[in-house]
């Protein structure tokens, strides 16, 4: 059991990995706060314990509310990628956002400041392998480039912080990269190529484990990690995992020469008159990664070790999502 003085703070309590960091903390003996947007979202929360304080991170009043009184803050909220909020509002929710919740933790003097970033900081790095000494170059993308700002709004905020990189964090009540993909295929996904490109899965229950390290460690502080299984796969073996859930054993592949094209000037001009997002180079690269990311950093100084491997990861996640209808 964990022991903690105060309550634990987590914004975006009601989001993946805020909510099954929430269930972890609960079944420690930890008091747990979470800010929600839409409280009623959280309502299975709070009938197990969890305090729920009504706030939303561009407004100051009710994060200073939501943060006093807590020893530690897990900042999990922000925008994650998609079209639907406004451009400003992403930009601000994950830049402003952050500024505020560490402004409030400074003020109410919290003892240390998690801070949830992703592996998409790491931009068009063509390495093998990528580890947290890497540079973080903005590359013109608002998803990675906010998300750096972000991270050196913590590094520079003279809190006793924790940075930690996810890379695709999937599982049970999991979104973009669970049932997101799962509706992807049942509308027609199409391969790029050959998909050889490489991503690094996080089960989410791995993914917890090390968030855990990182709210507890002391040789955490201070630090950077990346959080996330110990194996890359290609995209294709990844698509065509959840594609066997549903009874397809190959899926159709779309020449990878029109994927390339997507980035052309023609191509873009059409996506602009369609009112479509343009293709970044960071997108396109993302698809295309040949890169693993390091857990080594992690494991050396918090022993952190991967429990649940793809194999088993998946297993618990088909048998969530046929449990929950989104399999036949």
């Amino acid at each position: 059991m964990l022991c903690f003085k105060k309550p634990v703070l987590i914004t975006g309590i009601t989001g993946f990995i805020g909510g099954h960091l929430a269930e972890r903390l609960l079944r420690e003996g930890v008091s747990v706060r979470g800010i929600a947007r839409r409280p009623d979202e959280a309502a299975s929360l709070a009938a197990r314990g969890v305090e729920i304080i009504a706030g939303d991170l561009l407004d100051e009043a009710s994060i200073v509310r939501a943060t006093a009184g807590c020893q530690m803050v897990i900042h999990t909220a922000g925008w994650t990628g998609g079209d639907k909020a406004p451009h400003e509002l992403r930009w601000s929710t994950n830049v402003e956002g952050t500024a505020n919740i560490l402004s409030a933790a400074k003020t109410c003097g919290v003892e240390r400041f998690v801070h949830i970033s992703s592996i998409a900081v790491y931009g068009l790095n063509n390495a093998p392998l990528i580890d947290e000494s890497m540079a973080t170059p903005f590359v013109d993308e608002l998803y990675p480039d906010s998300k750096i700002a972000a991270e050196l709004l913590v590094i520079n905020s003279g809190l006793p912080y924790v940075i930690v990189r996810p890379a695709a964090t999937y599982g049970p009540r999991g979104g973009g990269w669970t049932v997101g993909v799962i509706e992807q295929i049942k509308h027609g996904f199409c391969l790029q190529g050959l998909d050889s490109g490489l991503v690094t899965t996080g089960y989410i229950d791995n993914v917890i484990d090390g968030l855990l390290l990182a709210l507890t460690h002391k040789s955490a502080l201070n630090n950077i990690f990346n959080i996330c299984d110990a194996h890359a796969i290609t995209y294709r073996e990844f698509y065509l995992s959840y594609a066997r859930m549903l009874g397809i054993n190959d899926l159709p592949s779309r020449p990878e020469w029109r994927v390339w094209l997507s980035r052309s000037k023609f191509a873009g001009w059409g996506r602009r008159m369609l009112g479509r997002q343009l293709v970044g180079s960071w997108t396109l690269h993302f698809r295309f990664n040949p890169s693993q990311y390091s857990i080594e950093h992690a494991r050396n100084l918090l022993g952190y070790e991967p429990k649940v491997d793809f194999r088993e990861g998946m297993r618990r996640t088909e048998e969530w999502l046929r449990a929950n209808g989104h399999l036949p």
